[in-house]
C-alpha cells in the first residue's frame, strides 16, 4: 500500500514503518495519525510481518509530536473529539497486537512523538535521543500520551516531565523505565536490525501470548495474575509451536514456526 507520510517495507520477517515527514520533524498530522493506524493494521493482519520497526526519516527527530497548525480547528466539539481520538486507537492497540513493535528513536522525540515511543513494546534509543513533554508551555497537555508515560515511569517521574516540560537524555529515559536500552547512534539502526531479526525468527505464538500477559496483567491483583498466567502457561505449552521448538531442540534444527 502506498501511503503519503510514511515508507514502509517488508524484508526477512521485519516490517519497517517509517514516518517520513523530516521537514517538520515527523509531526503528527492528522493524516499521518491515520496512516500509521492502518499500516499498523496491515501489518498485524500478515503473517509475514513477524515484528514491527517503528522510526523517523531524517537526521533530526523520530517524532517532534502533533503538527501544531490546525489543532484548534476541528470543527464541532464531537468531531474534535474522533480527530483527537487517532493517537489514543494507536496506543490503546500496540499493546493488544500479536506483533512485537519496536520503536527505534533518535533525536527528538517530544509529546505525543514521546508517547508513541513509550506505547511500543520495546524502546530502542540512540545516545543521543532527547525525550520530553513540553505541551505544557504552550498551554497544553499531554493528555493522551500520559497512559503509557506514567505506565511505563511511574507516577513521580511522569509528572517531573508533564509539570516541567523539561527534557530528559537517553540515559535519563533509560534510568526511568522509558527506554529498553541505549546505543550509540552510529550502531542505532544495526542493533535494530539484529534485534528485530532475532524475534523474526521465534515463535509467533509466544511472543504473542507473551505480549498478551504483560498487558492484562499490568493492573491485575496477584494472585488473579498467576490463575490468568497458569491457564497461558498451559496454552504455551499445548500450542503446535511449543511441540515444534522441542522437536527441533533435540533434532538439533531450526524449528519451523506455524504459529499456531
Amino acid at each position: 500500500m502506498a501511503y503519503e507520510t510514511l515508507v514502509t517495507s517488508l524484508v526477512d520477517g521485519v516490517a519497517r514503518v517509517t514516518l517520513n515527514r523530516p521537514d517538520v520533524r515527523n509531526a503528527l498530522s492528522r493524516t499521518l495519525v491515520a496512516e500509521l493506524g492502518a499500516a499498523l493494521t496491515a501489518c498485524e493482519a500478515d503473517p509475514a510481518a513477524r515484528v514491527i520497526v517503528l522510526s523517523g526519516a531524517g537526521d533530526k527527530a523520530f517524532c517532534a509530536g502533533a503538527d501544531l497548525k490546525g489543532v484548534g480547528d476541528r470543527g464541532t466539539t464531537l468531531q474534535a473529539r474522533e480527530s483527537f481520538s487517532g493517537l489514543a486507537k494507536i496506543l490503546d492497540a500496540i499493546p493488544t497486537m500479536k506483533t512485537p513493535v519496536i520503536a527505534q528513536v533518535h533525536g527528538y522525540a517530544l509529546a505525543g512523538g514521546c508517547g508513541l515511543a513509550a506505547g511500543c513494546d520495546l524502546v530502542i534509543a540512540s545516545d543521543d535521543a532527547v525525550f520530553g513533554l513540553p505541551e505544557i508551555k504552550v498551554g497544553l497537555l499531554p493528555l493522551i500520551v500520559m497512559a503509557p508515560i506514567l505506565r511505563a515511569v511511574g507516577r513521580k517521574r511522569g509528572l517531573l516531565m508533564i509539570l516541567s516540560g523539561e527534557p530528559v537524555s537517553a540515559r535519563e529515559a533509560f534510568e526511568m523505565g522509558l527506554v529498553s536500552r541505549v546505543v550509540p547512534r552510529a550502531d542505532l539502526e544495526r542493533e535494530v536490525a539484529t534485534l528485530a531479526g532475532t524475534l523474526a525468527k521465534l515463535s509467533p505464538t509466544a511472543l504473542g501470548l507473551a505480549k498478551e500477559a504483560a498487558d492484562t496483567t499490568q493492573d491485575m491483583e496477584y494472585g488473579k495474575s498467576l490463575r490468568y498466567l497458569r491457564e497461558l502457561t498451559t496454552l504455551v505449552a499445548l500450542s503446535d509451536d511449543a511441540k515444534e521448538g522441542i522437536a527441533a531442540f533435540f533434532d538439533k534444527r531450526a524449528p519451523q514456526w506455524k504459529g499456531k
